[in-house]
């Protein structure tokens, strides 16, 4: 009898069947009301996410290329275990990833109830040091919350909640807003973010035709240049930048990071050096990215970003020069501009020198300027 009732609920019939009973109102009314060890969506974020869930759940459908993707997400309690899963719009018919993480379910179960804004604070403070999104100096930790109630649709125990569980639900649609190169968001629902379906991985392009790769190369490094700007005074630096976190959509001609997770955000108002450059040093490290967390946050801007960029085209973790994502270049476009193998080299190592031998100052930013004009030239010709 067991086996025949086990059949029948992993039968396609019945997953069907559940699907159709998920479009009945009392079904979805149910269905929004998704808690985690019993404690309500509404209440660990506000009764507004209830709305948000609402709207979320009527207008997303199943992508018939993977009918068990809907049924996974919401009969799990959310966050138990990093998911994704693929819906399709019933308003524009595009895919759309829907996106929990492990790390939320956890901290949350550990909480005491019921919650507010200082206990929150320090429950972050006990628990930074393993998170992986930074932000820093620490000191200013208060002034990115404060920032973030302004500017988001949440109270100010809610983004402390959201900075504990998984801070991109903050950051994701206030970057989106002001033109970062990040997926659009369809909707946040409790700690699951709903995001457009944007293309493929970068894996997919390295043997893509050299047009295409160059003219994600540059967009590679406008990029790093806008995350380095940043947003009100804070600086975002990446730091793991990987074919898996960039997405490459051929039809837009358009590059977007995901996965902003892993990353330091740093409020240069408060660095230590604010008014100073860390030109970061290339650290050989094999099978990683290297970098020092303390200059980051100590210096007002930091070239990090431009210098991870550039490693990506030149090489790969293993320090191949001759597999970089940019590999291999063209001989008649070597043999046309041969600098750019030079800027490459130039903006890795970080040292540009003048006439009288001296380092410019912001060489890295110089290079990757005159890269992006080489490749806008280079580009002119196909």
């Amino acid at each position: 009898m067991l086996y025949f009732i086990i059949r029948l609920l992993c039968s396609k019939k019945f997953q069907i069947l559940l699907i159709i009973l998920m479009n009945f109102r009392d079904w979805v009314d149910y269905m929004i009301r998704v808690e985690v060890d019993d404690l309500s969506i509404a209440h660990l974020l506000g009764k507004s996410v209830v709305t948000n869930c609402r709207h979320i759940l009527a207008n997303l459908d199943n992508d018939e290329s993977n009918i068990q993707n809907i049924i996974s997400h919401f009969v799990s309690r959310v966050g138990r275990h990093r998911k994704i899963q693929i819906f399709r719009s019933k308003i524009t018919g595009d895919k759309i990833i829907g996106k929990s993480y492990a790390k939320s379910y956890k901290i949350i179960r550990a909480l005491s109830f019921p919650l507010n804004s200082e206990y929150l604070r320090r429950e972050y403070l006990t628990q930074v040091a393993g998170a992986d999104l930074q932000i820093c100096p620490h000191d200013s930790i208060q002034q990115f919350v404060n920032f973030f109630t302004t500017n988001s649709e949440y109270n100010e125990t809610t983004v402390w909640l959201l900075m504990l569980t998984n801070p991109q639900l903050l950051v994701h649609p206030y970057l989106e807003h002001h033109g970062f190169p990040v997926p659009q968001l369809f909707g946040v629902c409790g700690l699951t973010t709903f995001q457009e379906h944007v293309g493929q991985t970068l894996q997919h392009f390295y043997n893509a035709n050299f047009e295409i790769k160059l003219r994600i190369a540059k967009q590679l490094l406008e990029s790093a240049l806008k995350f380095t700007n940043g947003f009100e005074g804070y600086r975002m630096y990446i730091t793991d930048l990987t074919a898996d976190n960039l997405i490459y959509n051929e039809e837009r001609d358009k590059l977007y990071f995901i996965d902003l997770n892993t990353a330091f955000i740093v409020d240069s108002k408060y660095t230590i050096h604010k008014d100073d450059i860390d030109q970061h040093e290339n650290i050989e490290c094999d099978d990683c990215f290297a970098f020092v967390p303390d200059r980051l946050c100590t210096y007002g801007i930091s070239d990090v970003n431009l210098l991870e960029s550039c490693l990506f085209l030149r090489e790969n973790w293993k320090r191949d020069r001759t597999k970089g994502f940019l590999k291999p270049i063209p001989a008649e476009i070597t043999a046309k501009y041969p600098n750019l193998e030079t800027l490459l080299d130039s903006c890795v190592d970080g040292v540009v020198k003048t006439e009288t031998e001296s380092v410019e100052e912001m060489s890295r930013f110089l290079t990757t300027l005159k890269l992006i004009e080489l490749f806008s030239d280079i580009l002119n010709e196909f």
